[in-house]
């Protein structure tokens, strides 16, 4: 025991001090200061000239790539998820009310049998199967998803054939009260379902097993994705290795070419500013993804009630604006013209060492000449 800890004591300490010496030994590096001292001028700006611009352009893909991976993000939720929840809510809680009224007119009314459908249940199944229409269309579900829907779609269609079949069979009781319970069954399912656990048949269970699907998907596109977290921070060390670097450069310039290069430092500042711009954007866009998926998780608690098209329209309404209020389009637009603008300032950095080094020969230039006089 004695000895580990003494090892580890050891290690500690050689780590301690390689630590303590490599933050000069960068340093020094990076303003062209090695072991053998001080670098020749021409090829320390060769090598900045294109290791600069290469950092600039790898840490600007990053960037875009973890800023582009949040906005899809927002996207998938603002024109897909949340209208595809927002209609399947529309026609669970329209075949419900629809359910309800048939019964109404055929089965528990004073004049039940007496009279027709009437347009309320009629409405609330063609909304139902507009709602469906609309998710279908909506690209939010996969391919078994889609054929699920389908799926529900035909037992719409039967479950209205067979409410029209009991209602021109009104003037008996024993097949309107047959055809009703047996719609119901097919929306609501039968009191003995001898189905497995977790496999719905009935058409209210199919389009709630929907729902929750699609909820999980909101949830994992409200989430920090493996993509943007690996991107993100690929970009903020490859950025402080750029900042690093162009701050060494600047260095290098003050003391070997006493000069203070403005061009340089306009050339760097907008590859420095991206990160900063992409981050804000992407974290404001992941906070309205956030409150997006909060204001949808509320459709599963709405029921056919009267009050039903209202409370899902609010819940909608707030999902979309809160998406809204983060602006995502405005920050589509500025990264479309940051990440360009910084390119261009990467390549004028890389131009600007160029020019710097032109008046200094290489050294295989100056080794040639030299034996060219011999």
């Amino acid at each position: 025991m004695r000895r580990a800890k003494t090892a580890v004591r050891q290690w500690a300490a050689t780590s301690a001090r390689y630590a303590a010496g490599a933050g000069p030994a960068l340093w020094a590096r990076a303003v062209g200061r090695g072991p053998g001292g001080r670098r020749a001028t021409a090829a320390f700006l060769r090598r900045r000239m294109l290791l600069l611009p290469a950092l600039a352009f790898v840490a600007l893909a990053l960037c875009a790539a973890a800023y582009a991976d949040v906005h899809d993000r927002s996207e998938r939720l603002r024109h897909r998820c949340v209208p595809a929840l927002e209609g399947l809510a529309q026609a669970r809680t329209s075949l419900g009310l629809a359910q309800a009224q048939a019964e109404l007119r055929l089965l528990t009314a004073v004049q039940a049998g007496q009279v027709e459908l009437g347009e309320t249940y009629r409405s609330r199944l063609t909304e139902a199967s507009q709602s469906l229409g609309r998710v279908a269309r909506s690209g939010a579900l996969s391919r078994g998803q889609e054929q699920e829907l389908r799926v529900v779609s035909g037992l719409v269609v039967a479950y209205g054939d067979k409410i029209a079949w009991a209602d021109r069979n009104r003037d008996s009781d024993v097949l309107r009260e047959a055809g009703v319970e047996y719609a119901d069954d097919l929306l609501s399912g039968p009191v003995t379902n001898s189905a497995a656990p977790g496999e719905p048949t009935a058409v209210l269970d199919r389009i709630e097993e929907l729902e929750v699907q699609l909820r999980k998907e909101t949830g994992d596109l409200a989430a920090w994705s493996p993509l943007t977290l690996t991107a993100a921070g690929a970009a903020v060390l490859t950025t402080a290795l750029f900042a690093f670097l162009a701050v060494g450069t600047a260095v290098f310039l003050r003391d070997r070419l006493r000069l203070v290069s403005v061009q340089l430092a306009a050339g760097a500042l907008p590859v420095l500013l991206t990160p900063v711009l992409l981050a804000f954007g992407g974290a404001q866009e992941h906070g309205a993804q956030q409150g997006a998926r909060s204001a949808v998780a509320e459709l599963a608690d709405v029921g056919a009630v009267r009050a039903a098209p209202r409370a899902i329209e609010d819940a909608t309404d707030t999902a979309y604006a809160r998406i809204s209020a983060a602006n995502p389009d405005g920050w589509s637009l500025t990264a479309g013209i940051v990440v360009p603008a910084a390119g261009v300032g990467a390549l004028a950095s890389g131009v600007t060492l160029y020019l710097y080094g032109r008046p200094y020969p290489a050294a295989r230039t100056t080794l040639r000449r030299k034996y060219t006089e011999a």
